[in-house]
């Protein structure tokens, strides 16, 4: 690009620089509209997270209603109803993404028309300023001319008027025969006047012409110096079009740098949109492959499940069968106890009566001493400690089985605690069962605690990593194992469970 020396500001802009405001602003168009798609789609993104979310702790609750259930057919289901619920959430990211990658494709179109309208800008810009440029060196070159002609023409003046001066001088002012006058007055015969006479007549013709030209060489000077006038206006009006070209000429290159960035951006943002489309198409593609893999395994668990729940509920009914015939001997047991005490009381009682009869005759008094009533049940109502401290995961009661599609007893308490966690013996009994049982219970501790409150209490306690106490007495808080997640157990909990007669209650009723 040519830039011409020192010159003034110009008044206002050209109509290229116009139009390279207008290619700016065009771009910058061009620019928010790809930010706006973007954040439309990060916005997208932002909801399609939340959904997410909220299927995960679907998900999550769904773990707590399988509790209990074999964990095959639990990991099946849950695998299945993950994939369930992410495919909507896949669809929707391959609709947002196919949008993004349409909306960066047509900003892409619009960046690079916007870019060719800069670049053809730019072009006209620098074409003008070339021109601007070559006129101004036109009007320069000419201005030199003119100032070369206006010193020539100068120097002639002085020299012609130099030389007219010289010839009025030997006429009027020269003395005898040294002046043209003396030479034609002073011959001496007509043949010498004559003579004389040519000569003046020569050197007066010499004069004319020389007054001839300096009138012609003053006119000429004239006019130079009028031309010259004349250029050195055009040269102003050129140099300040040149300025305004140079001005538009860089405003438009500016432009069109900022159209070829922005094309730039554009064509990686559409780039980018379109390997996010194939990717999430892989991955809804990889979900539907997933969805019918996890569905064919579940229908293999859920025939599964019918066998491992007659298993489970024939080991339940042997369980509460012994729970039920222990309940019926400690009751017999009790009521022999009972009887026991109340007949001790009553041969007690008769026996004072005795001594204070006896005194009597011998006049003395005697005040009998009964010994107090037999209480039947001094049980407190929170006789069980808590074995372990954990938020409660699921409580006791019935419950709808999500892959069984019926409600069922959730017969215990889940505390959510880590796996490794001590778990201690409710209240003083005995351990009657301890070690790994085939019902879903994994390891497992059944202590018995006798009669409390007219009913034989017996605890639970299981899922549990490892048992230290099979058998034999234990007291309050003695350490029976530690918790875990075998059995039917979809996470690290301890459940806890309590029988009245081998039926089974709310533990809270007893905490």
């Amino acid at each position: 690009m040519r830039r011409s020396g020192p010159t003034p500001r110009p008044a206002g802009s050209t109509g290229t620089a116009t139009s390279a405001t207008r290619l700016t602003v065009a771009g910058l168009v061009v620019t928010c509209s790809v930010a706006a798609a973007s954040a439309s789609f990060v916005a997208h993104a932002d909801s399609v997270s939340d959904q997410k979310k909220k299927n995960d702790k679907r998900i999550a609750a769904l773990g707590q209603q399988l509790e209990g259930t074999n964990a095959s057919l639990a990991r099946a289901f849950v695998n299945l109803e993950r994939t369930n619920a992410a495919l909507p959430v896949a669809q929707q990211r391959v609709a947002a993404a196919q949008n993004a990658q349409a909306r960066a494709q047509a900003a892409q179109v619009a960046a690079e028309a916007t870019e060719a309208r800069a670049i053809s800008a730019e072009a006209r810009a620098r074409a003008h300023n070339e021109a601007v440029a070559q006129k101004l060196a036109v009007a320069v070159a000419n201005e030199q001319r003119a100032k070369e002609q206006l010193a020539k023409s100068a120097s002639g003046l002085v020299s012609s008027q130099d030389a007219l001066d010289s010839y009025a001088a030997e006429v009027f002012q020269g003395s005898g025969q040294e002046s043209q006058l003396g030479m034609v007055f002073g011959s001496t015969s007509p043949e010498d006047f004559a003579n004389r006479l040519i000569m003046a007549d020569t050197a007066s013709a010499v004069a004319s012409d020389t007054i001839d030209k300096l009138a012609a060489m003053t006119a000429d000077s004239t006019s130079t110096r009028s031309y010259l006038t004349s250029v050195r206006g055009e040269i102003v009006e050129l140099k300040r079009q040149a300025e305004a070209a140079l001005k538009g000429a860089e405003a438009a290159a500016a432009a069109a740098t900022q159209a070829k960035n922005q094309a730039i951006v554009a064509r990686n943002n559409a780039v980018t949109a379109t390997q996010n489309a194939a990717a999430a198409k892989t991955q809804l593609d990889a979900l539907k492959g997933k969805q019918t893999a996890y569905a064919a395994d579940l229908a293999v668990q859920r025939q599964n499940e019918a066998a491992d729940l007659a298993s489970a509920r024939a080991e339940s009914s042997r369980l509460q069968a012994i729970l039920v015939e222990r309940a019926r001997q400690a009751r017999i047991a009790e009521q022999k106890r009972q009887a026991k005490l109340r007949a001790e009381r009553a041969a007690k009682i008769k026996a004072e009566r005795a001594k204070a009869a006896a005194a009597k005759k011998r006049g003395q008094v005697y005040v009998p001493r009964n010994p107090p009533p037999v209480q039947s049940d001094p049980t407190p109502s929170n006789y069980l400690s808590y074995p372990a401290v954990g938020p409660t995961t699921s409580g006791f009661g019935m419950r709808f089985h999500p892959v069984l599609q019926k409600w069922m007893l959730h017969d215990g308490l889940d505390w959510g605690i880590a796996c490794g966690t001590p778990v201690y013996a409710a209240a003083p009994g005995e351990v009657i069962r301890a070690g790994w049982r085939a019902s879903g219970w994994g390891n497992q501790v059944v202590i018995d605690h006798g009669i409390h409150r007219g009913v034989d209490l017996v605890t639970t306690y299981n899922h549990m990593s490892s048992i230290v106490k099979f058998g034999g007495h234990v007291n309050r808080g003695q350490l029976l194992g530690y918790s875990g997640t075998t059995g039917y157990s979809t996470g690290c909990h301890l459940h806890f469970g309590v029988y009245e007669d081998g039926t089974p209650v709310n533990p809270r009723g007893w905490l």
